[in-house]
């Protein structure tokens, strides 16, 4: 894969209702992973680029396309290591991927004065060698030590810069998708649909029939009860797999149920002076959003049954 399809596997992963909410809860680490893949894509932009500029003629235009192109390495590089940092994943840089930074810190990040093994060194791009897509870097070091001079092909450090970049990435995806096969298969045997049974129905016809006859109250109040506790079962496993209010649609119907059932038991224990036509009305639908929220049951058990 590329970098931009790597980019995309990560906002996919993380964007996930589950991992979402639960980097959420450390925004300056949630900001700073989502900067940084921002980052990863927008130099990815910058570095493709680089090609459209091999024949640029001028000394000026050929010194801004170099220290251009090499800083964009550099804050690629340095997002890679955000994103890992942030997702809690240990991200370690390749030698490869070292030596550009070393590159681009002579020739364009602090070619004046650096220490080598102790030893100052000073670089210098050398004029007459310069083009956008190479050039002669010199460095001259304290001590006796000799000059010493690179040739810097700038389409080889691209090269260089995505195989490597890509094999970093590649291994945050991995650890995402093990992470994410794992919390699925410690959950998947217990099936979210199990909190809404086969019975339910039933349930709901005992309270439909209880909403016009005072001598069933008790008989609909008891089953109003049973429909809350299947809700309830419905949350706590949710609960257990750090997935309760994470999912927009569960949320909404949630919210949407616990009115009718409120009114309803206040009905059933002569609390509330509403006809036994609102009652019934009510009663529907409860039925209604206990057939949505089985179907979304229903969705994520497969969900984890599934492969990432």
């Amino acid at each position: 894969m590329d970098v931009a399809k790597l980019e995309d596997k990560i906002r996919y992963f993380i964007n996930s209702g589950r991992k979402q909410a639960s980097l959420l809860k450390d925004s300056a680490a949630w900001n700073k992973l989502c900067s940084s893949l921002d980052v990863v894509g927008d130099t990815q932009l910058a570095i493709e680029a680089h090609q459209n500029f091999h024949e640029t003629k001028g000394d000026g235009e050929s010194y801004l396309i170099v220290y251009g192109v090499l800083q964009a390495m550099l804050l690629q590089q340095d997002a890679v290591k955000h994103i890992g940092n942030a997702l809690n994943i240990k991200v370690k840089l390749p030698r490869q991927l070292e030596d550009i930074r070393i590159i681009r810190n002579s020739a364009a990040g602090h070619p004046a004065y650096q220490k080598e093994n102790g030893l100052a060194k000073s670089s210098f791009i050398t004029r007459i060698s310069l083009s956008p897509v190479s050039f002669q870097l010199m460095t001259v070091y304290s001590g006796d030590r000799d000059y010493e001079f690179n040739q810097i092909s700038i389409p080889s450090l691209i090269e260089t810069q995505e195989q490597y970049v890509c094999e970093v990435m590649s291994g945050v995806v991995k650890e995402l998708e093990r992470q994410e096969m794992e919390h699925r298969k410690k959950h998947k045997e217990t099936k979210l649909a199990d909190s809404f049974p086969h019975t339910t129905r039933y349930h709901i016809s005992k309270i439909i029939e209880a909403t016009s006859s005072p001598d069933r109250f008790p008989l609909g109040d008891a089953n109003v009860k049973t429909i809350e506790g299947f809700l309830d079962e419905f949350k706590q496993e949710l609960e257990k797999r750090d997935e309760w209010g994470v999912y927009d649609s569960i949320n909404y119907h949630y919210e949407l149920i616990e009115y009718p059932i409120k009114r309803l038991k206040e009905y059933f224990n002569y609390n509330d002076p509403m006809n036994e036509k609102d009652a019934y009305i009510f009663a529907s639908f409860i039925s209604e959003q206990m057939d949505e929220l089985s179907g979304i049951a229903q969705e994520l058990d497969e969900k984890y049954e599934s492969s990432v």
